[in-house]
This record gives C-alpha cells, structure tokens and sequence, in this order.
C-alpha cells in the first residue's frame, strides 16, 4: 500500500517506475514546491543493495550542478521507506519526445493538479540524508549468498533464440525516421546529452545505465539525464553495490567491458549513447535477440546490421557517430564526449 505522505512530502500521483524505486509526483508541505520522489519500501521487501544505491544517487547528484542533469533536494528514510526528492521534469523520456509519429512533441505537463493521492496529512518526521537511508538498509541486511554468474561471460547463442536477418526500413518508415523536424529534435537533444556526460565525466563519474528512459525532455526542449542510481567512480575497482557475480545495467545498452564486470570509464556510457542513436537512426536497437544470453552473446561478439542498410536515408554523422561508438573495443571509440561534440559541430 502506498503511503500518502513521507516525511514533509505529499505524495500526489504515481509518475512511473525509476530505476530501484516507484517514482511519485509529490509536492512539499510547507514549501508547496513540486518534486519526483522516488520511493523505495517497506523495508521488508526491499533489497537493501537498492536503498544503498539510493543512497548514493543522492549524494553523487548532490553534488551536481549542471543543466542536463537533474537536480536532487532531499533524500532521508521515513517508517521504513527510503526517498529521493528531486527535480521534477514534465516532459517526455527520449524515445518518445523522438517518436516517429509525433509532429509536435507535446511534454506532459501538469494539468490542474489533478490528483490521484492527494492529500493534506502532517505525518511524521523523517530521518534526512544519506545515511538515514544506508541505516535502513542495514537493518535490512540479512546474511548474502553469492548469485551465480549470469549470463555467462562465454554465452553462446541458445539455439532458435537468434532474431531473423534485418531488412531495410520500408520507405515510409525511413521518411517518417528522417523528417528534418525530428532530425533537428534529435541533433539537439545529442548535443546536451554529450555536454551532460562530458561534464559528468569530468568529476571521474560514469553512469553505467543511460538508455532512452534516463533521459528525459521538457516542454522546453531542454534534456535531462536521470537516474545515477549505478553511478560509479571511474578509478573505483570494487563494486560494492551490486553483490558477487552479478553486472549491473541494462543488458540491451551495457558496453562488452562492463557485460563482461571489467572497470570501465567514460567510453562506456558512449558505446551506451550509440546504442540509443543506433536505435533512434534505425527504429530498433543494434541487438534485438529476446533471450539473455543470446543478447549477451550479440553484445560481446556480434556486428550490428549497418545503418546504412536498414536506413539509407539516415543522417550520414549521426551514422558514423553511431556506428564508432558501437565499438567492442574502447580504444576504437571516441574517447570522450568532448571529441564527439566536436564532430557534431562540424
């Protein structure tokens, strides 16, 4: 059951899933002012590993100031619930702010307040911070058995899982791809997601889970990334969030080093970026099969179908952007944000 208030935050509507946690339109008490809050709990069923996780979302974001990432306010643990107050952004996630069929994107915005949760409640008082929630998570914590391997870092294809041979775009869906009202969306929105990672790059961070649904856009058309719940330091070798054995991400934009558990910097959340432009460019990711280790299979060892077959008519940067990027080997990769900004600018 949801709670209607936590801590000095009302909640109002449920916005969507984010990450580890449910995410909730909510408003402050006092302030009156509009947040997402991202909501983990009741503890008992909460894997403690995702309140930890929160808990560094918010510390790392905390310390975050630029505006393609969104901002956080507060985050604290209240009656056995762990919560991330941050910016709450009305708009539409990347995939459909970009959808082929949508003239004029039109950002959600808040229509009245209608509310399905609203209410006015004092509540009680929450414990505030990080280390409000890492406490709840200790409390949780119960002795850990170390999950298997999976999917195998030698995953084969399983037999009949492999997708069938891609063909090119029929010609309407290529037109409706490569409209210049959406290739000029897209250039744009590029350019301050590259700005957002190489300003995150920057202070040594990699966020390890970008994909089209942690990036959102506003009615301004100005681009967010979200949810830095598996951020990780870059010169950092252990990897104390995620348990033994186990890789983190999601597998369909996860780079070969970081399916495989090695250390990864920047270059990963690039090869991610090109599985999304890789996706906008040609309708569909570079990697299609449905079963887990078909896909990891693909991932380490497979080429995806050249843009330029599946979309002819594709933006030829955006396709070299694209394809570099989808590189097995970081070497082969731009190196940086910054480099690819350049070629962009071109």
């Amino acid at each position: 059951m949801v709670p209607r208030s936590v801590g000095p935050w009302e909640i109002v509507s449920v916005i969507g899933r984010g990450g580890v946690g449910v995410v909730y339109r909510a408003r402050h008490r006092t302030t009156r002012q509009l947040a997402a809050l991202k909501l983990l709990g009741p503890a008992p069923v909460v894997d403690p590993r995702a309140a930890r996780r929160l808990a560094r979302e918010y510390e790392v974001l905390q310390r975050l100031d630029h505006p393609n990432v969104v901002r956080v306010f507060e985050a604290g643990a209240w009656e056995g619930y762990s919560y991330l107050a941050m910016e709450l952004v009305e708009g539409l996630d990347l995939r459909a702010f970009l959808s082929p069929s949508l003239e004029q994107p039109v950002a959600i915005a808040p229509s009245g307040e209608a509310s399905l949760l609203s209410v006015s409640c004092a509540g009680s008082d929450a414990d505030l911070g990080a280390e409000a929630i890492r406490t709840l998570a200790g409390l949780m914590d119960e002795p850990a058995t170390a999950p298997p391997e999976y999917p195998p870092h030698s995953a084969a294809r399983v037999a009949g899982a492999t997708p069938p041979p891609r063909r090119a775009l029929g010609p309407e869906v290529q037109a409706a791809l490569n409209r210049p009202q959406r290739m000029e969306r897209l250039h744009a929105v590029l350019r301050q997601v590259l700005l957002a990672l190489d300003y995150v790059h920057g202070r040594g961070l990699v966020h390890r889970d970008l994909k089209p649904t942690n990036i959102m856009v506003d009615d301004r058309r100005q681009a967010r990334v979200m949810d830095f719940g598996l951020v990780k330091h870059a010169e950092e070798l252990a990897e104390p969030l995620t348990g033994t054995g186990r890789v983190v991400g999601t597998y369909r934009y996860m780079s070969p080093e970081q399916a495989q558990g090695q250390a990864v910097d920047g270059r990963a959340d690039l090869y991610s970026l090109g599985v999304v432009l890789y996706e906008l460019l040609a309708g569909g990711p570079p990697f299609t099969s449905q079963d887990p280790a078909s896909l990891w299979h693909e991932i380490l060892h497979e080429r995806p179908a050249p843009l330029a077959e599946l979309n002819p008519g594709a933006d030829p940067d955006l396709v070299a952007i694209a394809e570099r990027c989808l590189a097995k080997d970081p070497a082969a990769r731009y190196q940086s944000a910054r480099e690819v900004l350049a070629v962009l600018r071109h």
